[in-house]
């Protein structure tokens, strides 16, 4: 409705015969709500729109729209112009690009390490087992809503290495019965039925040791994908392993006596005779003195849990509960006094904006050649992601008066400046440098009440603590206190609270005329508040728009506090000023009362000044030194700590929750695969033994040990056991050849030597090019990396050298224990599981007993 015809409304009749009408009495204007908030761009008033997407929609699609939009829009209107200031398709596309790369050069590093370790036919089928589990798995995601993104994507990398696990030990088995004469058909028959228990078991613990990550929460649920996507791929490659691997090595052609021979020249045959000298005699010999000091060996490893705990005690290997990520964009957050007025909060806004355009010219003047080497690589060109060639570290900043602290200071007195740097791959240059710089050049605000340069830390703040009390005045004191003590520890920074200060409050007390004319503290506020907030008297539809009409005293009549004493209230026995009916008096109210469990809250939450400090140091220390005094100090309130360490702490719940009932299943698998209860405890000895390596690759990479890390000892823990699991069925197969226990434990070594070496480096070289990569964004993808590879890595080492001692130990136990119960000591071989099994199959055939006759059918030592 235009503003006229509401101006020609009429009142009220006069006694002439004329009308009072809106217009006569009042001014009629259309403006904007009367709100502080406002947002700039380069000094123009700008609206901001985000557009977020329901996860079932493609993000491509819709950022293409938008930009489609924005054109469209500049083309039918002038003097308003439409842009997209930030799309997440071009950060993501340049992560995925980065992704990409990493995990074809593992791919490639895999299938070189098949092909120089195996047969180059047998290697290139073993090796199809990647793309032909991806390509089915593909199909699966795409079904239950999983789409290509960087958590999807990481899975498949943390996964190559695993795929073919499975086909090396099939593959390298078949080989062997091929070498022993037989055909190929009967050979891949033979050799795949012979380990299906063990790869199905194998696969099996990794399957479930990936399980706890689909229920995780909070911040942490994004990893949900990841595990999907392991765990779809891996059951892929056991059905390829088992019958599509098996049917391609029983071709002549691949199996092909006079082939392999002609390849076994060169560099192959290097590293066969490398691989036979390694197996036949530095290995052989090994197990022969391990087997003799088996109990000097066992030693070891507590040795070096020692020394671990000793590493991480001293810093030497440090830890912290989320590791440091790079922001896409930062916020430099002020807030003053409040009632200090919007000219002096958007005076420093403005200089703040200044100072960050400051920084960017001498960063570019500093480092000339940051944006040489950005160029368009092949693997961007095939993928049409477009670079970003810019000469400028900061692409753009807005300027927002009215709100800052994500909402909690709001006002005149409030206000942010967003800043947007580039993408920064490439350059050299972390968004945390380009932050410090900003804030040493803004340097100290001493007028504002808060100040900060940060960015959004997606796990919370590192020191997050709730100060939690009935007594108000008793909080106040803790949360100056907490300041205090935080302000002096040089580790910390941008220490702020919850707890915005109040806006002051004209709070009225009424005369006693005013009770004798009826009034109350309601009728005089409300009269209060629609002179000088407004009342609203309608509310209209103008096209998609609702238009409120608000009556209130002109603007020249609602400035002073003056003008509120001189007021006239409406009453039944006439007008009389605000001043003759209540006194007033100006306080400061609270904005917003927070609770927590029922309780008052003030949270109080700071930053650490070096992004790779030990935030679990920082922590302790704040417990160990200043909650003591602040329970002494002040015994009505208690703190609670939130942030990281609350994310921390939960993640650790659902770990110890998820992973017990992962770990109980994977007992389960191992006992019924090897009918045994004392066995699986030697397979999962192992995982103890890996998670070393796992906390030794963070120190040799120099990464600090953190959640991400944990989860990934949770899938190196069905990872690791594999390899034990194979060793083992392996040692019990040859028992019931014949082979005594040395001999059986020592031929077991040999025998699977090189399938346990070619499925650790396919592990360990799959994911190595992420480890090394030096990029910002990959860094949160990294600490599981590191623990999965060099977990792998180290705790392989501990199968092949602990691992037979700890068989021989428990073969030791095993004919002691029978010794001790029957008086009659028992040859090793009488009280192995895997023979006792055995002789109860021929005793339930033939109907009678016959452990003396398979015993002595032994050949014992």
């Amino acid at each position: 409705m235009p503003t006229d015809k509401i101006g020609d409304i009429i009142l009220r009749g006069t006694a002439d015969g004329g009308y009072i009408r809106i217009r006569d009495v009042a001014n009629v204007k259309k403006q904007f709500a009367d709100v502080p908030r406002r947002s700039f761009k380069k000094g123009k008033p700008v609206v901001s729109l985000r557009v977020s997407k329901l996860n079932s929609e493609d993000l491509e699609e819709i950022t293409a729209y938008c930009e489609n939009y924005a054109k469209s829009f500049n083309a039918q209107n002038n003097g308003v112009e439409m842009s997209v200031e930030f799309s997440f398709l071009d950060l993501l596309m340049s992560r995925l690009d980065l992704l990409l790369f990493n995990g074809m050069t593992g791919l490639i590093m895999v299938i070189i390490s098949l092909a120089l370790f195996l047969n180059f036919r047998l290697s290139l089928w073993v090796a199809w087992g990647i793309p032909s589990s991806f390509l089915a798995m593909f199909i699966v995601a795409n079904q239950i809503g999983i789409t290509l993104n960087m958590i999807s994507l990481f899975g498949m990398i943390l996964v190559i290495g695993i795929l073919v696990d499975d086909g090396i030990v099939i593959g390298e088995n078949i080989y062997q019965h091929f070498e022993r004469g037989k055909s190929p058909m009967r050979a891949a028959v033979d050799g795949t039925m012979e380990v299906v228990p063990a790869v199905v078991t194998s696969v099996s613990t990794t399957i479930v040791a990936f399980m706890p990550l689909l229920f995780l929460k909070n911040q942490m649920e994004r990893m949900r994908e990841m595990a999907i996507i392991v765990i779809l791929s891996l059951l892929f490659s056991l059905f390829e392993a088992f019958f599509v691997l098996p049917a391609h090595l029983s071709n002549p052609r691949v199996l092909n006596p006079r082939a392999i021979k002609n390849e076994s020249r060169g560099l192959k045959k290097y590293l066969e005779n490398a691989i036979r000298w390694l197996r036949d005699r530095l290995y052989q010999r090994a197990l022969k003195w391990i087997l003799h000091y088996r109990y000097l060996m066992l030693g070891l490893p507590i040795a070096f849990f020692m020394i671990t705990m000793g590493l991480l005690g001293s810093g030497k290997i440090r830890t912290t509960i989320f590791p440091s990520m790079e922001f896409d964009s930062f916020e430099i957050n002020i807030a003053f006094t409040p009632g200090s007025g919007e000219r002096q909060t958007m005076a420093y806004l403005n200089k703040f904006e200044k100072a960050v355009w400051e920084v960017n010219a001498d960063m570019i003047k500093e480092y000339p050649h940051a944006f040489d080497d950005i160029k368009p690589t092949l693997w961007s060109k095939l993928t049409g992601n477009k670079i970003d060639t810019a000469h400028t570290f900061i692409d753009h900043t807005f300027v927002n008066l009215g709100s800052a602290f994500d909402g909690l200071e709001s006002g005149s007195h409030a206000g942010q400046v967003s800043v947007f740097p580039r993408n920064l791959e490439g350059t050299g240059i972390s968004s945390y440098e380009i932050i410090n710089r900003v804030r040493d050049k803004i340097g100290k605000v001493p007028e504002a009440e808060k100040l900060t340069v940060a960015g959004r830390v997606m796990f919370g703040k590192p020191v997050s603590l709730s100060l939690l009390g009935r007594n108000i005045e008793e909080l106040g004191q803790a949360r100056d206190f907490m300041f205090k003590k935080l302000g002096d520890m040089p580790q910390l920074k941008d220490i702020v609270d919850n707890n915005a200060m109040g806006k002051q409050e004209i709070q009225l007390k009424l005369k006693p005329k005013a009770y004798l004319l009826g009034l109350n503290e309601a009728t005089i506020a409300n009269q209060v508040r629609q002179g000088f907030y407004g009342g609203q008297a309608q509310r209209l539809q103008e096209g998609r728009d609702e238009l409120r009409v608000w009556v209130r005293f002109p603007r020249k009549d609602r400035e002073t506090i003056g003008q509120l004493e001189n007021m006239k209230i409406m009453t039944s026995q006439g007008e009389y000023p605000l001043n003759e009916l209540a006194t007033y008096k100006l306080e400061r109210g609270p904005v917003a009362i927070k609770r927590y469990n029922g309780m008052r809250e003030i949270r109080v939450e700071a930053d650490v000044v070096d992004r790779n400090a030990s935030v679990t140091d920082v922590l302790n220390q704040v417990e160990t030194e200043v909650l003591p005094e602040l329970q002494v100090k002040f015994p009505g309130v208690r703190m609670v700590a939130q942030g990281q360490q609350r994310e921390g702490r939960e993640a650790m719940q659902v770990i110890f929750l998820y992973y017990g009932i992962a770990f109980f299943i994977i007992v389960m698998i191992l006992m019924i695969h090897f009918k045994s209860f004392e066995q699986p405890i030697l397979v999962l000895a192992m995982i103890p033994m890996s998670l070393l390596g796992a906390v030794w690759g963070h120190g040799i990479v120099g990464k600090p040990v953190s959640m991400l890390s944990m989860w990934g000892m949770v899938a190196l823990s069905g990872v690791i056991i594999n390899d034990a699991v194979v060793f083992l069925s392996r040692y019990n197969d040859l028992l019931l050849q014949k082979l005594p226990v040395k001999e059986a434990i020592i031929e077991a070594g040999k025998s699977r030597l090189r399938p346990i070496l070619l499925t650790t480096i396919t592990t360990t070289v799959g994911l190595y090019p992420l480890i090394l990569e030096k990029s910002f964004q990959a860094q949160f993808l990294i600490p599981m990396a590191i623990s999965l590879a060099y977990g792998v890595a180290i705790g392989t080492f501990f199968i092949l050298i602990f691992f037979p001692a700890l068989i021989l130990v428990l073969n030791d136990i095993r004919v002691a224990r029978y010794h001790l119960w029957n008086g009659v000591k028992p040859e090793r071989e009488e009280v192995e599981i895997a023979i006792i099994h055995s002789l109860r199959r021929i005793d339930g055939e033939d109907g009678e007993p016959e452990v003396n006759k398979v015993v002595s059918d032994l050949d014992l030592e």
